[in-house]
């Protein structure tokens, strides 16, 4: 019995299970609405069911596709009580409710306020919808075992008047992702030497190599790091890929780009809010937890001087391929050569 099928097991109910072909995805509601999948036998989702059978007071990192406000840290920082970290009981605990679900998709929504760092509260109207959407025209021509493909349509809308000198409000994926050695995350891009941003944690150093379409960034979940990709480099989509499991990862941030990209960071912004503009991140865990996640960023919506909220549009393909051969012709084509 793989960590799917006792996590299914554990919720019971309580969760919403949809399925294509050799493949199915748990959406869970009372657990922040966190995604987790299963293709063709394979479980690529970090899960904590110690977590889930039992949840806390604390932070509960289920793991799995889970939805966030940014910023982190910072001023204006979610995450931040004073110089404590911790997550605010309505995005740790608080479940959402089902208003709508068939075979393809669900949509969950909640009423939430949101307490930053600068002691600005925005009520808010948040909102997750989840729809299968098939795998994508750029596999078509691989031979898979199975693949399973989705879009998540994620949003805040702030219903009370917040002025946008008192706090900044983004939505923000972080899918996160059991590690192994084998385990490279990569990104598609046309000019990978300005594409990075290094500002979150100390430069990874040789865990980056690059190519002549993009960079890979080693996360074996063995030492804690983030790098953010900036929205100018125009990034195609971010992925990982896994040899030893035939496995492949690909996200795209599908969101219109209009608005104000801010630093989401997990750390102090020395040079202030708007000192970074970032719609995509990779982060990668220390060994206590042995998890990397990849992550897309949205961009605050701002009418005037009023914060109006976010939209974030996040495609996921995880696919398990016959052949390794075959994961290694689709990196060599799409990242080209190393440089």
């Amino acid at each position: 019995m793989n960590e799917y099928i006792k996590l299914r097991n554990i919720k019971g109910n309580a969760a919403i299970e949809l399925r294509e072909g050799a493949s199915r995805l748990l959406l869970c509601p009372d657990m922040g609405g966190r995604v987790f999948v299963e293709v063709a036998g394979i479980v690529p989702h970090r899960i904590d069911l110690q977590a889930a059978a039992h949840p806390g007071d604390d932070f509960n990192n289920y793991g799995g596709n889970n939805l966030w406000p940014a910023p982190e840290g910072g001023m204006y920082g979610f995450n931040y009580k004073g110089n404590e970290w911790y997550v605010q009981p309505v995005v740790n605990k608080q479940s959402f409710k089902t208003v709508a679900w068939d075979s393809n998709g669900a949509m969950l929504r909640k009423r939430a306020a949101l307490l930053n760092r600068a002691g600005t509260v925005m009520e808010t109207l948040i909102s997750r919808e989840i729809k299968l959407s098939g795998c994508p025209v750029m596999l078509e021509n691989y031979e898979l075992e199975a693949c399973l493909s989705y879009t998540t349509v994620d949003s805040f809308k702030v219903i009370n008047e917040v002025q946008a000198d008192a706090g900044l409000l983004a939505a923000w994926t972080l899918e996160q992702f059991d590690a192994t050695g084998d385990t490279i995350s990569f990104c598609i891009v046309d000019n990978p030497y300005q594409t990075i941003n290094f500002d979150y944690y100390e430069h990874p150093g040789k865990r980056i190599s690059y190519y002549e379409k993009g960079f890979t960034y080693r996360t074996d979940g063995r030492s804690r790091g983030q790098i953010g990709i900036k929205v100018e480099a125009r990034a195609k989509q971010i992925g990982f890929y896994d040899f030893d499991r035939r496995l492949l990862c690909l996200r795209c941030n599908g969101s219109d780009g209009n608005g104000l990209y801010f630093n989401i960071a997990d750390n102090d912004q020395p040079a202030g809010p708007l000192s970074a503009a970032d719609n995509y991140s990779i982060f990668n865990s220390d060994t206590d937890m042995g998890a990397f996640e990849l992550e897309t960023i949205g961009a605050a919506k701002v009418d005037g001087s009023l914060i109006q909220g976010s939209e974030l549009i996040s495609d996921t393909v995880l696919a398990v391929f016959k052949r390794v051969e075959d994961i290694e012709c689709f990196i060599r084509k799409n990242l080209g050569r190393a440089v």
